[in-house]
């Protein structure tokens, strides 16, 4: 078996930890934008609906904690 080659040059202050930060929090902003939006057209067309509260409060517990575990072992 023949070992992987290194895909990533060595650049001068980065490190995978630093990319993969950088890229979580990059997809984590626009989770946040995309949350907002939808959470404004929810409240403003379904704001009736008994489901709309607890759907959003689920929906950000599980999406923080995703988060949370993904950037978690990074150091």
């Amino acid at each position: 078996m023949q070992p992987v080659p290194n895909l990533m040059p060595n650049l001068p202050g980065a490190s995978i930890e630093t990319i993969l930060a950088i890229v979580i929090t990059i997809v984590f902003i626009w989770w946040a934008i995309f949350t907002l939006v939808a959470m404004y057209h929810w409240f403003r067309f379904a704001r009736d609906s008994w489901l709309a509260v607890p759907s959003i409060a689920l929906h950000l517990f599980v999406s923080g904690w995703i988060f949370i575990f993904a950037t978690g072992g990074l150091h």
